[in-house]
Parts: structure tokens; C-alpha cells; sequence
């Protein structure tokens, strides 16, 4: 595998002492897009809250020094991210605010109806069956509660060279804003917010569960 393709695949599950690197510089490379997509959504101080995909942290960090009564839970599938999440977040989880576990979106370790948001950043376009596992983050919220994407690109002929690079990389897919609709609707939610910043070929989707589901 050459160099170039071995550092992007890194995005894709980090591990070793390159993924720890590349965990810590999404923590800070990331900020202003995370951040961007928070002010779409108001978690309350007592909000029940799951990041999936959760890499190095710092999004767990920011909603749970937002609560006073809520709680944040993380997974990522890889072994190295926990460990780097669990890091940042470690006076967070010795209160109880934080809890961050090995998992995966297709397989998810919770209850039925016990979150009040989950969010994904920068990690859909890495899910094994996007629709089949929107269904099972479903699952886990609450009626009424809502689903929050964030990704950096989105596919758009301004940006369309850059992003076929990354995605040949990569091996994934970008998405039209109508088509993040077609598979969120696909999977039974309702689109509540969308939102681009096409100077910088970002995009924030706000998705919600049914309150009848």
C-alpha cells in the first residue's frame, strides 16, 4: 500500500502510532466544522447523547461539558480511538458524564428509546449498510428525538476533482444534499433541518425520529 493511500486509510479505522496522531489532529482540525454543526441542534443540560464513530473525542468532551444531568456515550470501532477518547474524556467519566465503549453502527449496545440525539461526524460514508444501519440508530433514540450529521464534503461540481480524489482514497462515497434526504427518508425519518456552507463544501443534516416509531 503506498504511503498516500495508508495515511488516508487512516480516516477510515485509525490505529497505530500514525491513527493516534491522526485522531489528535481531527480533535483540532475538526473543530470549526463540529462546532458549525452544533449550533443546528440544543442539547439540554440533562440530554441523554451518542456519538457514533466518536475517534478522538473532543465532540463528546464539548456536549458533556454542556450538561449538568445528561449523559454523553462513544463508540468507535477502533481499539485505538477508545483508548485516545478515553484519554481526553478521562475527569468526564470518572464523574459519570462520559462513557465511551468499543462498538460499532451496525451493532449497537443500547437499549431501545434511550437517546435524545445521536450524532456522526465525518463517519457515515464509512457505515457497511447506510440505510440498514440508519434503521438500527433508529432504534435507539427517543420518539421525537433527532439524528445529526455533519461531513467537510459533499458532492458538488465546485468540488467535484478534490472529492473524487478522496473518495477514490477512501473508497466511499459523497452525497447531494437531496440524496442525504432519499436514504434518511429511506429509513424512516424526517428531515428537519439541511444545511451547506458551499465556500467550503461543508453539510449539516438534522434528522428526526418519528414520535409514532
Amino acid at each position: 500500500m503506498g504511503l498516500l493511500k495508508n495515511i488516508a486509510m487512516q480516516c477510515r479505522k485509525p490505529s497505530g502510532r500514525l491513527g493516534r496522531f491522526m485522531g489528535r489532529a481531527m480533535n483540532s482540525g475538526h473543530a470549526k466544522l463540529r462546532r458549525w454543526g452544533f449550533t443546528h441542534i440544543s442539547i439540554n443540560s440533562d440530554s441523554c447523547v451518542l456519538d457514533i464513530g466518536c475517534g478522538g473525542g473532543m465532540a463528546i468532551k464539548e456536549i458533556a461539558l454542556t450538561l449538568s444531568n445528561g449523559k454523553v456515550y462513544g463508540i468507535d470501532y477502533s481499539e485505538d480511538m477508545i483508548q485516545l477518547s478515553k484519554k481526553v474524556n478521562d475527569k468526564l467519566i470518572q464523574q459519570g458524564i462520559v462513557e465511551i465503549m468499543h462498538g460499532n453502527v451496525s451493532d449497537l449496545p443500547f437499549e431501545d428509546n434511550m437517546f435524545d440525539f445521536a450524532i456522526a461526524i465525518e463517519s457515515y460514508y464509512f457505515w457497511p449498510d447506510l440505510v440498514n444501519d440508519l434503521i438500527k440508530i433508529k432504534r435507539v433514540l427517543k420518539p421525537g428525538a433527532c439524528l445529526l450529521l455533519v461531513h467537510a464534503a459533499y458532492k458538488d461540481e465546485k468540488f467535484e476533482k478534490r472529492n473524487n480524489k478522496i473518495a477514490n482514497l477512501l473508497d466511499i462515497k459523497f452525497h447531494t444534499p437531496d440524496e442525504y434526504k432519499d436514504f434518511l427518508t429511506e429509513a424512516g425519518y424526517k428531515i428537519e433541518k439541511t444545511d451547506c456552507k458551499p465556500e467550503k463544501n461543508w453539510i449539516c443534516i438534522v434528522a428526526q425520529k418519528s414520535e409514532n416509531n
